[in-house]
């Protein structure tokens, strides 16, 4: 067992640790990493159920039981391991490989240690490097429940299916060298690697992670490279394949492009995450295209520029008004194209007291929206929080 040290073994020390411990944050550095772990990207609007999610998830939870690990100085059973499990269960079911389970596991441990020292006073530095083991014993758990989970995932039905998918879909998108074993992953699957691919990702509106995985499941039937990435489905298919039968379920977003280059396969695949996405917040069915959300699309491949232009106009009201009411308002102005007696009908607000909002938001932000160039500006900061979950401004219907 590996334990900090009493207080009476050198008290000062200890206790700056745990300080350093308690400030680490596990959401934060579960994003980052994550991020850099990714093989096949999700797209960069949030968006439940996808594969980034579980392998955060499975970060975070590492991170946690590190972190709780070297407080307590007790190894962590029950509970603690059957959250790790879970998540470890839930990144098989959303296509990751077990390999990469434990790599997000083993990097969760790497970024602690790392943490811990960049942290931690000079001084600290010889005395902390003992207390660092836990990290690595914790990877000999994480390796022993992630296996176990992975192993139960594969005996449910079409798991296997599944995982091949999933690692075949990620090497073609990575633009990896094809090797005998992608070769064999695409016979047993009845996929031609040959190309060209028409990259697409789907989702059911309300649907389990059974039933993507039963839908992938079926696209695989049809000929369709699909993997099921919990509440979602991604994957290629060929030139000309038929969405007929699958678009007359009326739950079903679809996003698909025609023949992709394998060098842009990546982006494109990113930006259809981010359509479903978007479709789904929308309450769209069916099939979704590009044009339907370009502007979010636009923003959300800029994110340092919108989050620029949304602090810019949005950040400046909320500064002045917390509770909102400047921003609703403005959000309200977009929404109806900025026609005054739509917003203040819709607010409802009388027409004075709009005016009067208005001339606070335009003192505040310092746009003029009387001009064309400003209400952009205001429109995309609007876009850009609806988009991110920033704010809720309403839509027009």
């Amino acid at each position: 067992m590996y334990a900090t040290p009493r207080a009476d073994a050198c008290s000062a020390a200890a206790g700056r640790l745990r300080g350093v411990l308690r400030r680490l944050d596990p959401d934060l550095m579960a994003h980052q990493l994550a991020r850099g772990l990714a093989e096949v990207p999700t797209g960069r609007i949030p968006g439940p159920g996808c594969r980034a999610g579980s392998r955060e998830d499975l970060i975070r939870r590492s991170v946690e039981l590190i972190r709780n690990w070297l407080l307590s100085g007790q190894e962590p059973a029950g509970d603690a391991l059957s959250e790790l499990y879970e998540a470890a269960r839930a990144a098989a079911r959303h296509g990751l490989l077990a390999e990469d389970a434990f790599r997000a596991c083993s990097g969760a441990a790497r970024a602690v240690c790392s943490a811990l020292l960049e942290l931690s006073p000079a001084e600290d530095r010889v005395w902390l490097m003992p207390q660092l083991d836990v990290a690595w014993a914790f990877l000999d758990i994480a390796l022993t429940t992630v296996r176990r989970a992975f192993a139960d995932q594969r005996e449910l039905p079409s798991a296997d299916g599944n995982s091949r998918a999933a690692a075949l879909f990620a090497r073609i998108c990575a633009r990896s060298a094809t090797t005998v074993e992608d070769l064999d992953r695409a016979e047993r699957l009845g996929f031609d690697l040959a190309g060209p691919y028409c990259p697409f990702v789907t989702a059911l509106d309300g649907g389990s992670a059974a039933a993507h995985a039963g839908l992938a499941a079926r696209l695989r039937s049809a000929g369709a490279l699909a993997c099921a990435e919990g509440h979602r489905v991604a994957g290629l298919t060929r030139p000309g394949f038929d969405w007929t039968d699958f678009l007359a379920d009326s739950a079903l977003v679809l996003a698909a492009e025609p023949a992709t280059g394998r060098a842009a396969l990546a982006e494109t695949v990113g930006t259809l995450h981010d359509l479903v996405t978007l479709g789904s917040r929308a309450g769209r069915r069916g099939r979704i295209r590009l044009d339907d959300f370009l502007t979010e699309v636009m923003l959300g491949n800029s994110p340092q520029l919108a989050d620029g232009v949304m602090r810019r106009v949005l950040g400046r009201l909320d500064a002045e008004d917390p509770s909102g009411t400047l921003s609703r308002t403005l959000g309200c102005l977009v929404a109806h194209g900025f026609n005054r007696t739509a917003a203040a009908a819709a607010l409802p607000a009388h027409r004075n007291t709009l005016l009067y909002r208005i001339n606070r938001i335009e003192k505040l932000s310092g746009l003029d929206l009387d001009r064309h160039a400003h209400r952009e500006l205001a429109r995309l900061a609007v876009v850009r929080a609806e988009t991110t979950g920033t704010r809720t401004a309403p839509r027009s219907a």
